[in-house]
């Protein structure tokens, strides 16, 4: 059974002034008096998660009480206190505030207001002794630290400011620092005026004097400048001396030392009949590649260019583009054309990037294996089977 206060807060810069809410508890209200927060922001419940609520309450009678709250429903933002029997028992106008205090550091007043206890009739003989409660005492032993600390530097200020007047310089001090110091003075003047070392004679001066002047010195350098330069012209200018230059300075490190064959040499090797053919030979050469279908099968289609295979001497050529699963035989040439013990080779993915086994068994069989990358969204455009493959030893089947 409570005697229940509800109040409703919207936590906002706005509305900071002290509420004078009609509320009026009795003394007789004996852990029955409730208050209850309802708390929003921004027109809706102001959560509570990860946050302590203290209720700050002066009575009229010079009381103060720092209290934690009650968090009844941290999501929609409710809190609640229930007046402690030492509470509810300094009657008269309540001064109160309810500040939220969160894990991170963070502090937020929530809203001043106020509200009455009324002394009931049996409590008439009843006078309250003013009291301090505060919820948390370690906030107390902060505070009792932090005035401490303020005594003690305040003390430390005041030491210094004396020490400071401790050094000051009496009248008669400074005087007596001054004579001393014209002493010491006219005792380092008088024993500079008689060094002779550093004090020259009327002949040296006129020696000294009859040396070369300044205007003298700088037509000498003048004329070491330009001759230094016209030396640098001639040395510049000069293509006899390389002074020791290396290719790899000039870019030409990778060039091998091989000597230019002459023209003659040339002439003789571009009239070589049987290293060169000829281009009657080219042509007879060139139509003598016949292409076919390679036969395709499981479902495996052509691209854009039709599968084909050749066989060229002692090679064996693939042509086209051809659309297929990996894993299966998707088609077939002669055994005759196929290499002695079969073949792998790499082949590219249509538009990805990607590659893929090409594998050719000695059968004439063709598969394609290990695609990557293997996502089937990424090698549906196909394989190209553009390659030549040798036959072994070099012979022909």
């Amino acid at each position: 059974m409570y005697n229940n206060a509800p109040l409703a807060f919207e936590v906002t810069s706005w509305t900071k002034t002290n509420i004078k809410t009609a509320i009026q508890f009795s003394t007789q209200d004996i852990d029955t008096a409730r208050l209850i927060f309802s708390l929003t922001k921004d027109g809706v419940p102001l959560p509570l998660s990860a946050v302590t609520g203290k209720l700050v309450m002066f009575m009229a009678d010079g009381s103060r009480f720092i209290k934690n709250v009650e968090i009844v429903d941290k999501v929609e933002g409710i809190a609640q206190h229930v007046l402690s029997p030492e509470e509810i028992r300094h009657y008269g106008d309540v001064q109160a505030e309810l500040n939220l205090y969160y894990a991170n550091k963070q502090s937020l007043s929530v809203h001043k207001f106020s509200f009455t206890i009324d002394k009931a009739l049996i409590d008439t003989d009843i006078v309250p002794i003013a009291e301090y409660y505060i919820d948390d005492f370690e906030d107390l032993i902060v505070k009792v630290n932090e005035l401490y600390d303020e005594a003690i530097a305040t003390m430390e200020e005041l030491r210094q400011k004396f020490s400071d007047l401790e050094n000051i310089e009496t009248k008669a001090g400074a005087q007596e620092k001054a004579d001393a110091a014209e002493t010491n003075t006219k005792a380092y003047t008088d024993l500079h005026a008689n060094n002779k070392t550093i004090h020259i004679t009327a002949d040296d001066r006129t020696t000294w004097n009859a040396k070369e002047t300044t205007l003298g010195s700088q037509d000498k350098a003048d004329k070491a400048l330009v001759d230094a330069k016209a030396y640098t012209d001639t040395h510049a200018n000069r293509t006899d001396n390389p002074h020791a230059v290396t290719k790899e300075q000039i870019g030409l490190a990778n060039v091998e030392d091989i000597k230019q064959a002459s023209f003659t040499d040339f002439q003789a090797h571009n009239y070589n009949q049987v290293r060169h053919i000829s281009a009657d030979e080219r042509k007879v050469w060139n139509g003598a590649v016949t292409y076919i279908n390679i036969l395709l099968k499981n479902g495996a289609t052509a691209g854009t260019r039709t599968p084909m295979y050749a066989k060229w001497g002692p090679f064996l050529i693939l042509r086209g583009h051809v659309k297929t699963d990996p894993e299966i035989i998707f088609g077939s040439i002669p055994a005759s054309y196929a290499p002695t013990g079969g073949s792998v080779t790499t082949v590219p993915l249509s538009g990805t990037g990607g590659t893929a086994n090409l594998i050719i068994y000695d059968n004439g069989d063709l598969k394609i294996k290990y695609p990557d990358p293997v996502d089937s969204s990424k090698i549906g455009g196909g394989y190209y089977l553009d390659i030549v493959v040798g036959f072994q030893d070099g012979g022909t089947v």
